[in-house]
């Protein structure tokens, strides 16, 4: 009776925890954080510049870094763009038979994105939730902020390197050339003695 009972109520707590008013809340609560990153997507891309922005999210989602101009022409934000990014490659993954490359999910996604759906809505109508994108678009940030790091440790030592070879010539060409010692003079040769005459025979007695 009493394992029936505790069945009944672990039952009972279950369906009280998947209820849809608690997705529901999960759902908002991802799309709270989506709209937070979105944000820290913008101060970033400010603070590194459109060029390298632009360099480091083609290389972070292998796209022409056209594409994401193209985007960028069209008045989206570096966080719009980060999360649709996302988005798409979660897309392709899940529904692969329909969207088999990014550029197919990366149209799909704005094209429910037009019509002022929000993230969450979103991610019902590709059917998945939006948890996995959120820890996507997470790892996507840090990702940016490491090799842009990376990058700038990698300049600044290439320019050490080029001013401690500068100033290795500078102090070289500063320094007094050498004096040649000038050269010996050759020692004049010696002058052959006189060969001694030779002595008269002696006359007999």
């Amino acid at each position: 009776m009493k394992r029936k009972c505790f069945g009944y109520i672990m039952a009972m707590v279950l369906l009280g925890f998947f209820t849809p008013g608690n997705v529901g809340a999960q759902s908002d609560a991802d799309e709270g954080r989506l709209q937070t990153m979105q944000r820290e997507a913008e101060e970033d891309a400010s603070k590194r510049g459109q060029t390298k922005h632009v360099e480091l999210l083609s290389q972070r989602f292998q796209v022409e870094p056209s594409v994401i101009e193209e985007l960028r022409n069209s008045k989206q934000g570096w966080g719009e763009i980060t999360i649709r990014f996302a988005l798409a490659e979660h897309l392709t993954k899940t529904d692969p038979t329909n969207f088999p490359t990014l550029d197919a999910a990366l149209q799909r996604v704005g094209d429910l994105r037009n019509d002022k759906k929000g993230w969450g809505n979103i991610g019902k109508e590709l059917g998945f939730k939006l948890g996995p994108v959120v820890s996507d678009v997470k790892q996507s940030l840090q990702d940016l902020r490491r090799e842009g790091q990376t990058g700038q440790l990698k300049v600044e030592k290439a320019d050490t390197r080029g001013d401690l070879k500068r100033e290795a010539r500078l102090e070289q060409s500063s320094r007094p050339e050498r004096f040649e010692r000038p050269q010996r003079p050759e020692r004049p040769e010696r002058p052959q003695r006189p060969e001694r005459p030779e002595r008269p025979e002696r006359m007999g007695r």
